[in-house]
């Protein structure tokens, strides 16, 4: 990333007193600002084609480093990891910005928060852009052997096998002790491997325990590897796996008692950039799901790759994301 970008990153305390590290590009006349919410593993960092591509055409851009990642507040508490709250200190961000209306743009965990952004601040946006990862409506958690169970059943296969290693108290420690063989499984050059690494439960432990690496994504540049390398030794996985804990602890689970029903539904124009080999976020359902709650329109492309689809195929889904904001908004 160059010099000018890094040194248009700012930080602030939210109003619940966590500081947040994010970059801010104004938007030139009367362009939209882009909101890029990331996930796990990454830092604001993972958008830079989409920050290069939409900030040179006269987009404002907004891309925090999201709760414990990056520059940003590495708590450890996983009650602070509640989404609304976590959505309400990204409306702090904009109001800051003084940015009344943006489209936001989510991938991974990013795409559940632009889901409570969508239930609860709809009038904030203009549109909701999802990369690979579904809208997400927020509620009571099951056992997760309940939902390796029922997924096996679904699709022949448990999907979360992984989450059985993040629950454990002695993951961040294993994965720090071996970070470059954990980026390897989650960045691979086939996202195949996932069908084993990701889906099954005890694999993905027994792979990196071991220190063993898959071909690395061509897609992750030695600049990007680096990035992601020194943000994890420094800031650890404590942190960042709370974003784990706090589903599986059921700190969201309540969130829906106070939200009447019709705010379920996407008001707002919506983009699916669908990806075809994200074996976790599979993409029937994922499509399905974006069919039953975008009543704002919406727009699917198809993405043959696998969960990166940003970083795999950055100029085709800037492209289109870009038509589809002239298109619609």
């Amino acid at each position: 990333m160059n010099e000018s970008l890094v040194s248009a990153y700012k930080d602030i305390l939210s109003s619940r007193g966590l500081n947040y590290h994010y970059l801010s590009l104004p938007a030139v006349g009367d362009k939209p600002t882009l909101l890029f919410v990331h996930g796990f593993p990454s830092t604001s960092y993972e958008w830079y084609h989409q920050i290069y591509y939409f900030s040179e055409r006269g987009f404002g851009v907004v891309a925090p480093d999201m709760l414990g990642f990056g520059g940003t507040s590495k708590p450890t508490d996983t009650s602070l990891f509640l989404h609304t709250a976590i959505a309400q200190d990204l409306l702090d961000i904009l109001d800051a910005e003084k940015v009344q209306r943006a489209i936001a743009v989510g991938h991974d965990w990013g795409s559940a928060i632009i889901s409570i952004l969508s239930i609860k601040h709809s009038d904030r946006f203009l549109g909701f852009a999802f990369a690979a990862v579904t809208y997400n409506v927020p509620g009571p958690f099951p056992p997760l052997d309940v939902i390796l169970e029922m997924q096996t059943k679904i699709y022949g296969r448990p999907l979360l096998g992984y989450w059985k290693f993040f629950e454990q108290e002695s993951a961040p420690s294993l994965i720090e002790k071996n970070l470059e063989s954990f980026i390897s499984v989650l960045y691979p050059d086939d996202p195949d491997n996932w069908l084993t690494l990701m889906n099954r439960p005890g694999e993905i432990q027994a792979f990196i325990e071991s220190g063993k690496m898959t071909k690395r994504a061509s897609y992750l540049t030695d600049e990007h590897h680096s990035h992601l390398l020194e943000s994890l030794r420094k800031g650890g996985l404590t942190s960042p796996l709370n974003w784990y804990w706090c589903k599986l602890k059921g700190i969201d689970s309540h969130i829906m008692e106070e939200i009447p029903k019709e705010n379920l539904f996407i008001k707002k124009p919506v983009f699916f950039a669908a990806a075809r080999k994200d074996h976790v976020c599979v993409y029937d359902y994922a499509v399905s799901e974006m069919e039953k709650y975008a009543r704002g329109g919406l727009k699917i492309i198809d993405f043959q790759g696998g969960h990166w689809v940003h970083l795999e195929e950055p100029e085709t889904f800037n492209m289109e994301l870009e038509g589809w904001i002239r298109d619609t908004l």
